[in-house]
């Protein structure tokens, strides 16, 4: 049995002891639903420290949401517990998870969210979240994050352990992930998988893949939806002020780019759009 309370414990002075949750959801900062939802996780466990991955993944996009948890949790301690709500199907027969992958702890509904990361992981366990007396006391149509999932995160965080939730499962629901595939020998082809803050595209293309094409990652050309935009850079700066081109991003991935600009805003850039890179 796993007591992610003890986990962190035993970790002495990194961190204090103390557990950490993140949370990633497509709820916004509009209404007080991530308020909330520390609330009651805090309730369960005061000693917490609970960290905002994302509140802004679009509505209902789910493999969005599963991209950006998988680009940011290999940066948290071991024993971190993830929750995770981009929730459509919330309400419904769905099943809710926990997974142990890689050392660390995800609560999300088996709906796809969890794709990346099982998919890139070591899963050590994985359950679905069916011990009700877990839950709070009524659960309502419209807010598992709320009722269910922070509520079992409060109480894992607090030190339940992980096989009290509910039965190992074998089959969760697994999304198709992007990836490039190689056209023509010298052409690979991927797609905009996220548009960030900035409105630089990030791809399905990673460094591994290009490993093969091109010869230190550098001095291939990029097209968008068939347009030019450049060549893969080194730096945003290379581009020069006003220019076009990729780089390798900080998640690995291939990263359209307009230098000191919106790429997504001055070309239309969206996610699903087609990335062609030639040698």
């Amino acid at each position: 049995m796993e007591n992610l309370g003890a986990a962190h414990r035993d970790r002495g002075d990194a961190g204090r002891g103390r557990p950490i949750l993140t949370l990633l959801t497509d709820f916004g900062q509009l209404d007080p639903f991530v308020g909330i939802m520390k609330g009651v996780i805090l309730t369960r466990c005061p000693e917490a420290v609970i960290v905002d991955l994302c509140h802004e993944v679009p509505p209902q996009r789910i493999l969005a949401g599963a991209f950006l948890l998988h680009t940011a949790t290999p940066f948290f301690p071991p024993h971190t517990l993830h929750v995770a709500v981009v929730d459509p199907g919330v309400g419904s027969g769905r099943r809710a998870l926990a997974a142990r992958i890689g050392g660390q702890v995800f609560l999300a509904p088996d709906n796809g969210l969890l794709s990346y990361a099982l998919e890139f992981g070591r899963v050590e366990v994985l359950r679905a979240i069916t011990a009700r007396d877990l839950y709070l006391p009524e659960v309502s149509a419209t807010f598992h994050g709320r009722d269910v999932f922070a509520a079992v995160a409060g109480h894992l965080a607090a030190g339940l352990p992980l096989d009290r939730v509910g039965p190992e499962i074998k089959d969760p629901v697994r999304l198709p992930i992007p990836r490039p595939r190689p056209d023509a020998g010298r052409r690979l082809v991927g797609e905009v998988v996220w548009v960030d803050h900035f409105g630089n595209g990030i791809t399905s293309i990673h460094r591994r893949d290009l490993a093969p094409l091109l010869e230190r990652c550098r001095g291939g050309a990029v097209s968008v939806r068939g347009r030019r935009l450049g060549t893969i850079v080194g730096s945003f700066a290379e581009a020069g002020p006003g220019g076009s081109g990729a780089v390798i991003g900080s998640t690995g991935h291939l990263e359209l780019f307009l230098y000191q600009g919106n790429l997504a805003a001055v070309w239309g850039v969206t996610p699903g759009d087609s990335v062609v890179v030639e040698a």
